[in-house]
């Protein structure tokens, strides 16, 4: 199909804007049917804007936080190790426990030695067991072969 740049109107500040002939290919390739109803200037303003600022933004679904540009909401919660109370972005349930950053580092500090420590052992038993299962030289030299 042979594309032709063609003139559209722009539905934010009325100017007329070229739809290329490679924009409408790359439209195609990605199965969009409909025509932008924006320039280009208006479609980058509409990007950087607020979505309280946009006239149709949605306050349900996933589409709220627009990109993450809202505020999170956060939950009061008391730290397992301190006590202290701190924030969380999400709802403590109970049956785990909930750190403040400061002690959730420490924590993820002391598994990850842990880890380490538990790597070397079995690296070290490995090496152990590979030097046992190798034959001794010493007993090979003993070893006669029947001659002919």
């Amino acid at each position: 199909m042979a594309f032709a740049d063609r003139e559209l109107p722009c539905r934010d500040c009325g100017a007329s804007f070229i739809f290329t002939a490679g924009e409408q290919e790359f439209y195609a390739t990605k199965g969009l049917q409909h025509d932008p109803v924006r320039c280009p200037a208006c479609r980058a303003n509409r990007r950087t804007m607020r979505p309280e600022e946009r006239e149709e933004a949605p306050s349900y679904g996933t589409f709220v936080s627009w990109g993450g540009r809202t505020p999170r909401q956060l939950h009061a919660a008391t730290c397992h190790e301190c006590g202290q109370t701190t924030e969380i972005p999400f709802l403590p349930r109970g049956d785990r426990p909930v750190f403040c950053s400061n002690c959730y580092n420490a924590v993820r500090e002391r598994q990850e030695a842990a880890e380490q420590a538990a790597t070397q052992r079995l690296a070290a038993a490995l090496a152990g067991s590979a030097d046992r299962a190798e034959p001794d030289p010493a007993r090979q030299a003993n070893v006669v072969l029947p001659s002919d």
